[in-house]
């Protein structure tokens, strides 16, 4: 098999999906931005070699498109400088702005292949493929795997109930053993207790949505809108040449749509369904060119776009305030309210937004107390633009939009050449079947090299995934599609993304601008001319096995010049190092030494050698944060097991009376305990000074050294902490439970009217929370009956 640029373009496009793009703000997916950036300089060569071969050689117009995504780029990349300067989450900066910078990387080179109509045909089939194996893999999860899930989880978590109300720690194995099995399949620690318990058990016992290979059931639901789009596109474009059809065909097609729309169903994303029939509605309008349905189509654009800005002006000028947001329905309700939020957080910070990854941290200090969720992201692309690369990455999102809409009003669309010839289905398969399989053994050889065991569960996934891809091949790979399938395909993403997240999230992205790359270049004037820069990677020697020959070059907008290339390949190779050396290798180190270390705390019950592996995590990435979590976390529970061990202990030691060097070492120990633990949460907020999180913790362990060690200054710190957390998060019913609860242990006169004051606040929103249904947010019998002894005394 001879590979080329399209078909490694088509295997990275392939693994793109097969990832949880969720995880991009942890640096999962930099391996994939370094090859980007490779492919990237390897094809800035070629088109150098062909511009020096044919001089009338093209390249794609730099137009207003580009110039929006440019600055998308550029603006994460000033976000996450100023992210630098106030030490915010700068390992999140950072991955997200290297994604884009890919994603930049990936747009100019679709726009460069996409020149050429018999590429632009074998993408669209290979994105087809992979929203079939996505299809079927999610309809295999909504069926079998949450069912069988769910059956499995709910003994284990009856028995671990057990073994946890055993006083006499006889069940203390078994609940390593349990805890254990939980972390190998991926169930948070944090979800085994409290508030974060009840949202994981709702997510898995009541909710069916699949996710595919994904994390949200959203993002599996906007990848299969855009892609039915996309389908139902090619389908219609070759309809109104009037090719013959195939009944074969035909069936394939048919089966194709079901599995996605049923997948798409099953998701219950409204704004995927809202997605999907706006970008339908865009190709009936111009497929049919019907003088009065695009003038309604124009005037419907200009009064979306109308109502959509002075909806903005309302919101910035205050008019959209929380009464309105009560008064609408429950559906829309919650997502005004993050909204409204991500609004104040622009207004505190209108030029740099939050910064690449950092909304959440910000966010929490202006989320409305009747909304429940710790959202990532705005649930809104053109908020979440101005968020991550502030002013910069919303006007270029807003030149993206604006072109667009430009295009879809357009009255006539540039028709094709008959010069252009189709190569056969055999090579047509060989390539796009190539870059499926390539983009399978990818993912899979990534796995492997980090280290994850595959098991049979695993094989059936993959064979899920990728027998449907295949199937796909069985349809003409090389029918043409035109212009107005991807601006559908993309109108229909960008609806979606309108209530939905997805912005950071590469895959996403990466379909929307493949999308966007379609329906610009295939308007480009001779954009049926094969490129001989793009495709020269196709090799004469397949042509001429396959019998096909290569349609002579039709200058177009804009040549290529050869001293151009080099230095673009020169930037290309420059950013893969850089992504590599600041990006990939210490996240990658990182995440190997977190699993050593929970490997350590899971399964062998060993806290140090595990504290020991953090610390190693760390020292791979200076400015990640989740190894610091991590420490933080493990140095706070070995703080409260020693506070629980010592109350344990104080009654039976009083009677019998103390040895003084026991009392010493004892003293000492605790000492070294409750200085290690602050130490680990200083840690944690060096790495991110904009999150309550850290602070919190460092409160909790103040409070615990300051009864352990008898010194009412340290309480005194962990109040102001916890002051400080509370500002951070004023919706956040257990940090004012918290604070009250501090404020009392302190026994002074001068924290009264703030105890007062906290339990007022808590119970405030324990009644919002009971009344809007937050069971999460509930405080307990327990909680409840503590605020009402502070009150008493």
């Amino acid at each position: 098999m001879r590979l080329s640029i399209p078909m490694l373009a088509y295997a990275l496009l392939t693994a793109a999906f097969l990832w949880p793009v969720e995880d991009a703000i942890n640096g999962a997916g930099l391996h994939l931005v370094v090859l980007w950036l490779m492919l990237g300089m390897l094809h800035a060569l070629r088109c150098l070699q062909a511009s020096r071969n044919e001089p009338e050689s093209r390249r794609a117009a730099f137009g207003l498109m580009d110039l929006g995504v440019l600055l998308i780029a550029v603006g994460h990349v000033i976000s996450t400088v100023v992210v630098f300067q106030v030490e915010g989450d700068r390992r999140a900066a950072l991955n997200l702005t290297f994604e884009w910078i890919g994603l930049f990387v990936v747009w100019r080179l679709f726009r460069s292949l996409l020149l050429d109509r018999t590429l632009a045909a074998q993408t669209v089939s290979l994105l087809i493929g992979v929203a079939v194996g996505l299809s079927v893999f999610g309809i295999w999860q909504h069926h079998f795997e949450q069912g069988a899930r769910s059956a499995w989880y709910l003994p284990l978590r009856t028995e671990l109930d057990d073994a946890l109300s055993k006083q006499d720690g006889s069940g203390l194995l078994r609940i390593t053993k349990i805890v254990a099995e939980f972390h190998e399949q991926g169930i948070p620690l944090e979800a085994l207790e409290g508030p974060a318990r009840v949202l994981w058990e709702n997510r898995l016992l009541s909710s069916t949505e699949p996710v595919g290979t994904f994390a949200l059931a959203n993002t599996l639901a906007g990848i299969l809108a855009a892609t039915l789009v996309l389908l139902i596109g090619k389908v219609t474009a070759g309809w109104k040449r009037g090719q013959r059809r195939h009944v074969l065909n035909g069936l394939v097609v048919a089966v194709q749509i079901a599995f996605i729309g049923y997948c798409l169903m099953l998701t219950k994303s409204r704004s995927a369904w809202a997605g999907a029939v706006v970008g339908l509605t865009v190709l009936a309008v111009v497929r049919t060119r019907a003088g009065s349905l695009m003038k309604v189509f124009r005037w419907g654009i200009a009064g979306v776009l109308a109502i959509a800005v002075t909806a903005g002006m309302a919101s910035f000028s205050g008019v959209l305030d929380k009464e309105v947001i009560l008064e609408s329905p429950r559906s829309l309700q919650f997502r005004l309210m993050y909204w409204t939020g991500a609004i104040e957080l622009l207004k505190e910070h209108p030029l740099a937004g939050a910064g690449p990854g950092n909304f959440r941290q910000l966010y929490l200090q202006h989320k409305v107390d009747e909304a429940s969720e710790e959202i990532r992201d705005p649930h809104n692309f053109v908020l979440d633009a101005w968020c991550s690369a502030g002013l910069a990455g919303f006007t270029g999102l807003l030149f993206l939009i604006a072109s667009l809409c430009r295009q879809l009003t357009r009255d006539e669309e540039n028709t094709e050449s008959s010069g252009s010839t189709l190569p056969t289905r055999r090579l047509s398969i060989r390539i796009v079947g190539g870059g499926l399989a390539l983009g399978f053994g990818l993912h899979t050889g990534w796995d492997w090299i980090n280290g994850y065991s595959f098991s049979a569960e695993d094989g059936m996934r993959l064979l899920l995934l990728a027998g449907p891809s295949v199937f796909v091949l069985v349809s003409r790979v090389g029918v043409r599609v035109d212009a107005a399938t991807g601006r559908a395909a993309a109108a229909a993403m960008m609806v979606h993304l309108l209530a939905a997240g997805g912005f950071e999230m590469p895959a996403v992205m990466l379909l929307m601008l493949v999308c966007l790359a379609l329906g610009t270049s295939l308007n480009e004037r001779g954009a049926d001319a094969i490129a001989s820069g793009v495709v020269a990677g196709l090799g004469n020697a397949a042509r001429a096995e396959e019998g096909g020959h290569r349609s002579r070059s039709t200058p177009g907008p804009e040549t290529q010049r050869s001293w151009v290339c080099l230095p673009v390949a020169a930037a290309m190779l420059c950013g893969a190092f850089v992504v590599l050396k600041f990006g990939l290798m210490p996240v990658s180190s990182a995440d190997r030494h977190l699993l050593n270390g929970d490997f350590a705390l899971h399964r062998q019950r060993i806290p140090r050698s595990a504290l020991e592996s953090y610390r190693l995590a760390a020292e791979s990435d200076p400015i990640g944060v989740t190894p610091r979590q991590r420490m933080a976390e493990l140095e706070a529970y070995r703080l409260a097991e020693l506070q629980v061990q010592n109350q344990i202990e104080s009654q039976p030691l009083a009677e019998n009376g103390r040895d003084q060097e026991s009392d010493n070492d004892t003293a000492s120990a605790t000492r070294k305990q409750v200085t290690s633990a602050i130490a680990a949460a200083e840690s944690l907020i060096s790495a991110d000074k904009r999150s309550c999180f850290g602070y919190r913790i460092r409160a909790r362990c103040l409070a615990a050294g300051s009864i352990l060690l008898k010194n009412p200054e340290l309480m005194e710190q962990a109040i102001a902490d916890q002051q400080n957390v509370t500002r951070m998060y004023p919706s956040s019913v257990q940090d004012w439970l918290e604070l009250a609860v501090l404020s009392h242990a302190a026994e002074s006169p001068r924290w009264s009217e703030l105890a007062r004051q906290a339990v007022g606040r808590a119970m405030d929103l324990e009644r919002i929370n009971r009344q809007w249904g937050h069971r999460d947010q509930f405080l307990t019998t327990d909680d409840l009956h503590q605020l009402k002894k502070i009150v008493a005394e």
